[in-house]
């Protein structure tokens, strides 16, 4: 786990590690995708996970991001990926997203992230590629 002190000495916890993808030689911390992710008006739930790499380099990762809309909304996936290139490093924004009704979980609200890979599949009408909606896959 990492955490910080405050001015007066109190512990606050950040995040814990080991959760990270690696993709490009770089760490990605899932928590940080998902948090400017979660700003999105029409987004309820995020959670970031990775698939093995479509380089198929090993250890590398490609990024999903999860979204489920608020109910009555529509996930406008071209938005989604804008406000990440806006707001993310390059090497952060996902390579995907994906919507969904729910986001699976443990019974302590922990994403599953073993099962949305396992379901993964890049043809499905519900996932969408960054290279589809900006140039160059990044911007």
């Amino acid at each position: 786990d990492t955490a910080h002190t405050d001015e007066n000495g109190w512990l606050f916890f950040n995040y814990r590690e080991g959760g990270g993808l690696r993709r490009a030689g770089e760490f990605i911390q899932p928590e940080y995708v998902e948090g400017v992710i979660a700003a999105h008006p029409d987004v309820s739930e995020v959670g970031v996970y990775g698939v093995p790499a479509a380089s198929g380099a090993p250890g590398e990762s490609d990024v999903v991001a999860a979204v489920v809309p608020f109910e009555g909304k529509k996930i406008d996936p071209p938005s989604i990926f804008e406000l990440c290139a806006k707001e993310l490093p390059k090497n952060l924004i996902p390579s995907y997203v994906q919507v969904l009704d729910e986001i699976p979980k443990t019974i302590s609200q922990k994403i599953l992230d073993r099962v949305l890979r396992g379901e993964f599949n890049p043809e499905e009408k519900n996932i969408f590629k960054v290279e589809n909606y900006l140039k160059g896959g990044k911007k």
